[in-house]
């Protein structure tokens, strides 16, 4: 029997959307309400009773969501206090592919009229963009099947714009590869790119590196730059700085995706887990807020990348590990190394190298620890529980 794994697809639409914005008053006083309850169900340790209609149909909903996806485990295993779970709103889900009945489930996705439906709180009717009509297409062709939807308004992570949030989550049973080889991924500030070795034991079989589009980025950040210099003088020119912002992100999701994508198809290729040196959130912390180059701090935003690789190597059954593999100690001999201009590392004991080369040595060094199989969680599902403490 496979393992049960499970993929997301976020939509965002604007508050100001025709279809939107007369029904946000209602949702966001149901969305309020409901999360009220969620947090003293969670503070009972699920003993609450359901809550009276409306209510009742998200609590249900809620509550075989948390059954299947058991986002609660966190919570319980690390003895959280919870004062507020800010939840969204849970719906039962029916996906039409050509001609099927409506069956009248709380959100119906669409497909041939390329809309999504929102119901229960009056009926909501969204439009679905052709590259999300061939998303989910890929994913029912590859045995994902549409299990669960989220709903609700919140702010966007990179600014305070205001956004109706649609989750579809869908799953799929898989069996877990069996892996040969390592794919050791080193996680530099992006600009520095994305170190990447195919390692069969004491051999590396492949290797590269993987860069966004830099001088590009860095050119819209100067342009950004001069443009909030005079939206602050003169208020003006802010929307465009704003686009410009927007321009940057979605340049730096779009490699993040591609970059995500190509590594989960090499390690397929070489039956290869994955393994992924994490920086260390202090010195990523000590960069942010230190002395880096501000219009080099973008490429510090490492988590996205994180969780989309996560995800879509748990989708593809490859295994999936997050190690410290350590780019200023010695693999030879274990000592601290001296850094040296250009990104260079050398040991007293002799060993000398590029310091994005050094986390592929350990991996060599530590390969029979490393191949031993260790499958990711369910990380590729939104984690919609926001908690308070």
């Amino acid at each position: 029997m496979g393992k049960k794994v499970y993929r997301t697809l976020l939509l965002k639409y604007n508050l100001l959307h025709p279809e939107v914005a007369g029904k946000v008053p209602a949702l966001l006083k149901m969305q309020e309400e409901f999360r009220k309850w969620v947090t003293e169900w969670t503070k009972s340790k699920g003993s609450l009773p359901l809550p009276e209609r409306p209510l009742k149909y998200f609590a249900q909903k809620f509550i075989y969501a948390n059954k299947m996806l058991n986002w609660l485990k966190g919570l319980k295993k690390n003895g959280i206090e919870v004062r507020d779970v800010r939840s969204p709103l849970i719906f039962n889900t029916q996906l039409r592919l050509s001609d099927e009945k409506d069956l009248g489930r709380g959100v119906f996705v669409d497909l041939p009229k390329r809309e999504v439906k929102i119901r229960r709180l009056g009926t909501i009717a969204l439009k679905l963009s052709d590259k999300t009509v061939e998303w989910i297409l890929n994913c029912t062709k590859e045995g994902g099947k549409l299990v669960m939807a989220a709903v609700w308004v919140g702010r966007s992570r990179k600014d305070s714009t205001m956004s109706l949030h649609v989750a579809l989550t869908f799953r799929r049973e898989i069996a877990p590869m069996e892996a040969k080889r390592l794919l050791v991924i080193d996680v530099n500030a992006l600009h520095n790119g994305l170190a990447w070795a195919v390692v069969e034991g004491e051999r590396i079989v492949e290797r590269g590196i993987l860069r966004p589009n830099i001088s590009k980025i860095l050119h819209l950040q100067k342009v950004m730059a001069k443009l909030e210099s005079i939206c602050a003088k003169e208020d003006r020119s802010c929307d465009e700085a704003m686009a410009t912002q927007s321009r940057i992100w979605r340049l730096l999701r779009s490699w993040e995706d591609e970059a995500v994508k190509k590594i989960v198809r090499l390690a397929l290729q070489y039956k290869a887990a994955i393994v992924i040196d994490v920086p260390d959130d202090n010195s990523v912390k000590e960069l942010k807020e230190g002395s880096y180059k501000a219009e080099r701090k973008a490429f510090l935003n490492f988590g996205r990348l994180h969780r989309r690789l996560r995800g879509l190597a748990e989708w593809y059954g490859v295994p999936y590990r997050e190690e410290r593999l350590f780019s200023t100690i010695c693999p030879r001999c274990g000592r601290k190394m001296e850094e040296l201009p250009n990104r260079r590392v050398r040991c007293a004991c002799g060993f000398s190298a590029h310091r994005d080369e050094v986390p592929i040595y350990w991996a060599q060094k530590r390969f029979h620890e490393l191949i031993t199989p260790s499958f990711s969680s369910s990380s590729a599902v939104l984690a919609p529980l926001a908690v308070g403490r």
